[in-house]
């Protein structure tokens, strides 16, 4: 079996979350966390590069490590604290509403990428800040196997031409079929696929929500199903560990292609669905493999 080095860019934080059953604050959350707790589940030799505050656990940073997660990247700023977001969940998860973002040590996070990790087999770019997504792409010494990004509707909204530079520079692109839109104006997903593909992604997957996610390779397509949850407890996070469990994926296969994508997504959209089953990541603290692959098989 393969063993792909991975090298991780992605926010680690603090959440405060509130639904219309529960409200916890101060939980460990970021993409970074999320994807770490997904990864964890396959043969990986995986690194992280992010940054937190004086106020990180030392058993928030002893969790990420027993993922196997080479922590070293992880930079601890002593004058100031850890990046912190806050939400509220309405009409049953249909909308989500920001409440607070204080980016504090994320505001000057200018990623350093270590000599040794200047040539990964795969970046995973988390969802964060294009400007440092593309700071860690412009480091790197090698073109990796692949490069897969995760964005958001903010970043589009915001800094769009950043995000345009990063997006032309990556080999896969996660997003929702919202973000699709904005970035294309294209309502059909296939022809979405098409524009996306012209600014550069070979590989396009766009997420559905409970109707699954597409995968598009330009004339192939593939659509698979989402794993049908008895309730949806707290959803923050699930992009994070689709994309993490994508990742994780095809670190451990032979080739990155349509057909181990389409394997890498079933793995991708079983993390997801235990991690919307609880708050927080509290869901996938104790999975196992055969938990993951139970779900896929029911897919």
């Amino acid at each position: 079996m393969s063993r792909k080095s991975l090298l991780i860019v992605a926010s680690l934080a603090y959440d405060g979350i509130e639904t219309q059953e529960n409200k916890v604050d101060n939980i460990l959350g970021g993409a970074g966390t999320y994807i770490c707790l997904s990864i964890k589940h396959f043969i990986n030799n995986s690194s992280i590069i992010s940054v937190v505050g004086n106020d990180f656990k030392n058993q928030d940073l002893k969790l990420l490590e027993s993922c196997g997660v080479d922590i070293s990247g992880v930079k601890i700023e002593k004058n100031d604290k850890t990046f912190y977001w806050s939400c509220i969940y309405t009409d049953n998860f249909s909308q989500r509403i920001t409440t607070k973002t204080e980016l504090n040590v994320m505001a000057s996070f200018n990623p350093i990428i270590p000599k040794s990790k200047l040539s990964p087999d795969i970046l995973l770019l988390g969802n964060l800040h294009p400007e440092i997504q593309l700071s860690a792409i412009n480091q790197l010494k090698n073109k990796p196997q692949a490069v897969i990004l995760d964005t958001m509707n903010y970043w589009i909204e915001n800094f769009w031409d950043t995000v345009k530079d990063v997006i032309s520079k990556v080999d896969i692109i996660s997003i929702n079929d919202e973000e699709s839109y904005m970035i294309t104006g294209q309502k059909d997903l296939a022809q979405a696929a098409k524009v996306l593909h012209s600014m550069g992604p070979g590989f396009v997957i766009i997420k559905k929500g409970e109707y699954g996610a597409e995968l598009f390779n330009y004339e192939k397509r593939f659509i698979s199903n989402a794993y049908k949850v008895r309730k949806v407890i707290d959803p923050t996070g699930a992009g994070d560990c689709f994309i993490g469990g994508i990742a994780g994926f095809l670190a451990q296969s032979k080739e990155i292609s349509f057909e181990s994508i389409k394997s890498a997504i079933n793995y991708g959209t079983s993390l997801a669905s235990f991690n919307v089953e609880d708050m927080g990541t509290k869901n996938l603290l104790n999975l196992s493999m055969n938990d993951i692959e139970n779900r896929i098989n029911k897919l």
